[in-house]
């Protein structure tokens, strides 16, 4: 009967000390914000963005930086969008013109991995 229950004592065991580790596997970082480059302002630029549609859309549009900037006063303006700090405002038009801008960095980034 022991020998039936060993290996699953073992997965579960092994499960235990998964989910009880400092700090969190690596992998669990990688798709959180759904791949999108890890860079200062990715995380309150997925956040906001995807609050209220994917990202894909995001991604799509190749727009310049003054261009990000009239579509965030748009978006919560026109469609409700919570209106950031103007820190933090800065920071998401930064981020989204370095990669989802006009030569589309997060796609040459995507292709090289």
């Amino acid at each position: 009967m022991m020998q039936r229950l060993l290996p699953h004592l073992f997965v579960l065991v092994l499960l235990g000390a998964i989910l009880l580790a400092p700090g969190r596997p690596a992998w669990a970082d990688e798709d959180e914000l759904g791949g999108i480059p890890r860079a200062p302002g990715a995380e309150e630029t997925y956040y906001l963005c995807s609050a209220c549609h994917s990202f894909r859309l995001v991604a799509q549009q190749g727009l310049s930086y003054e261009s990000w900037k009239e579509t965030l006063v748009w978006m919560i303006e026109e469609q409700d969008m919570s209106t950031p700090e103007p820190e933090e405002r800065e920071l998401i038009t930064k981020y989204l013109a370095k990669f989802y801008g006009r030569d589309r960095l997060a796609r040459k980034l995507a292709k090289q991995q």
